[in-house]
């Protein structure tokens, strides 16, 4: 896969609140409940220490030998025993959380102050890969079996608060050009809500970028927010290029669908 050659957009106040890191691989259903101990010790408990149990997520994965018609967007498995839970280890900000199940393995950095700055990939993915060998060495250290990746996830979600180039829903298009709610003399009033979707097929059937847009409530505002979610999925041999790859798309996806205007006067584009 050959890089943009043009530099990435970059953002001196990008509205990033979530970002997430993910391996998908075949299920360990040789891990039991006392193993995940063990896990949080080697993961490093003093970095990270708290824990929270959260239901597994259903697997997923991007397949291109079906028409996408008829392509089903979640794997549904049968169990012979129950699964064990997704576990959370927090740090102590709670702003940095590993999560591991039998079939995955996740990282979130998410922003819960309105002081919190985004860190940036180059330092959160290093960050993910250091996870990701540690439990690569407990699986082998515990003998719980081979580990074989079988996705890859990249996930950004985009917090657009209300007066950052709009507030109401007609104002949508100064945001987001590719979308209107049409305002003036019509029958239809303002949207109650929107909810967008589009997906988009990446390089040489590496996976697709999903981009989907909605209106949700802000706890720390207590006013309306545009919620702007960016996920690649897909698998390479090569998770670095593969990586790499999916970080591209999704910022320069962001700044495809966002207008110029908003990138310079609110996020401050370089």
């Amino acid at each position: 896969m050959e890089r943009p050659s043009s530099p990435l957009p970059d953002y001196d106040n990008p509205p990033v609140s979530e970002v997430v890191f993910g391996i998908q691989f075949k299920k360990l259903n040789t891990i039991k409940a006392p193993d995940t101990g063990i896990l949080w010790e080697k993961l490093d408990r003093k970095e990270y220490p708290k824990c929270k149990e959260m239901p597994p997520l259903p697997k997923v994965i991007e397949r291109f030998d079906v028409p996408s018609s008829q392509r089903p967007s979640i794997t549904i498995e049968e169990y012979e025993h129950p699964p064990l839970p997704r576990l959370f280890f927090i740090n102590a900000g709670e702003n940095h959380l590993i999560q591991v199940q039998q079939d995955r393995l996740h990282q979130n950095w998410r922003k819960l102050k309105s002081d919190d700055e985004y860190p940036r990939y180059v330092k959160l993915y290093p960050k993910f890969i250091k996870s990701w060998k540690l439990f690569t060495s407990f699986v082998k250290e515990l003998n719980l079996g081979t580990l074989e990746p079988d996705q890859y996830e990249l996930t950004y979600v985009n917090h657009i608060s209300r007066g950052e180039g709009w507030v109401n829903l007609t104002d949508i298009e100064n945001v987001f050009p590719e979308f209107q709610c049409r305002a003036g003399d019509r029958f239809l009033p303002e949207p109650e809500n929107i909810a967008w979707r589009r997906v988009y097929r990446l390089p040489e059937d590496n996976g697709r970028l999903h981009v989907s847009l909605r209106l949700a409530v802000s706890r720390e505002l207590s006013d309306r927010i545009m919620i702007l979610d960016l996920t690649a999925r897909g698998f390479n041999k090569e998770m670095d290029t593969w990586f790499d790859m999916a970080h591209d798309w999704i910022v320069r996806g962001f700044a495809d669908l966002t207008t110029q205007s908003i990138q310079d006067s609110i996020w401050k584009r370089k």
